[in-house]
């Protein structure tokens, strides 16, 4: 009995070692069961051999120098995209066919878990962002300033046009010292030639550029003359006797009759300051307050119910207007 239970022992031995020498080197797959949808098995063993795209953008271009340990970060961090890229390509295609897809996960043995993204890289990737477009703002036209000949000019500005007098002595202090003969001032005409001094002519300039232009403005195309009836003139005031000179002994007033326009039409202080035109001639008047020193019209006294009086006299309170 011993040697037929050894004999039997040896021949399990054998027989088992020859049928494990046909066994397979992997356990089949099971089948799936008649309840279970056709499954699709994909295995991304190709995925290591892929070449890597090169970075786009503003990567190629950066100009930050960067260590091996940085690109070794960029690089996982551009294969980790593709592959999120393939999965969502992988899940398309099992919506669209109804097939249930099993991923293989050899691929992930070769696919370290990514670092966090690098800060350089982040505004690196905004700079590839579509830069915004600004329109383009159309310049303006400057404005050419018209330009006014020096010949014939007077006092150092191009738009005072006259003539230069010699020094006027007059009584009991009047006179003036470098006195101009005006026959222009900012293009308007005068309708005599203004006797002053280059201080009053200059105020005069500026006035009639800045305000009575303006002022004016299209109506009847525009201001063409200025009437004058007054400049220098040895005289008290309002010619009273006993009274004191006038500002008009020094060369430092303007007396202005009225105002005429391109088409004709007249503005004058006396016929004017109450009718037609009335809200022009006082708007001149209003301006006048401050550039001169005093200002007096037909509201002042009944010597100036015909004219404008403006001059350059400084007063305490400042500009006196009526």
């Amino acid at each position: 009995m011993i040697k037929k239970a050894t004999g039997l022992a040896v021949l399990l031995v054998f027989a088992t070692t020859a049928y494990a020498s046909f066994a397979p080197d992997t356990s089949p797959i099971p089948r799936l069961r008649g309840s279970a949808p056709d499954t699709t098995a994909v295995v991304f063993n190709g995925l290591n051999r892929s070449p890597i795209p090169p970075l786009r953008g503003a990567l190629q271009n950066s100009k930050f120098e960067k260590t091996r340990e940085e690109i070794a970060a960029l690089v996982q961090i551009a294969e980790h995209e593709r592959q999120e890229r393939l999965f969502k390509e992988l899940a398309n295609k099992s919506k669209s066919t109804g097939q249930t897809v099993a991923i293989g996960l050899d691929h992930l043995k070769a696919s370290p878990v990514p670092r966090l993204r690098p800060s350089y890289l982040a505004k690196a990737r905004s700079t590839q962002q579509v830069a915004r477009i600004e329109p383009v703002k159309p310049r303006k036209k400057r404005k050419e300033k018209t330009r006014v000949s020096r010949k014939g000019s007077v006092c150092g500005v191009p738009s005072i046009k006259g003539t230069n007098g010699a020094r006027i002595f007059g009584k009991g202090g009047c006179g003036v010292a470098n006195p101009v003969s005006v026959t222009e001032v900012s293009g308007v005409a005068l309708t005599r030639p203004l006797v002053v001094n280059c201080t009053t002519a200059k105020r005069f300039n500026s006035w009639v550029s800045r305000s009575a232009k303006p002022v004016v403005g299209r109506q009847g195309g525009g201001l063409q003359t200025i009437q004058i009836i007054g400049g220098y003139s040895c005289r008290t005031r309002n010619s009273k006797r006993g009274a004191k000179l006038s500002e008009h002994a020094y060369g430092n007033a303007v007396d202005i009759a009225g105002f005429k326009l391109r088409d004709g039409t007249i503005y004058s202080v006396k016929k004017n300051w109450r009718g037609r035109g009335s809200t022009t001639l006082r708007r001149l008047h209003k301006t006048a307050c401050g550039p001169f020193g005093t200002v007096l019209g037909p509201n002042a006294n009944r010597a100036h119910a015909d004219h404008f009086h403006f001059d350059i006299a400084k007063h305490r309170g400042g500009a006196y207007c009526r």
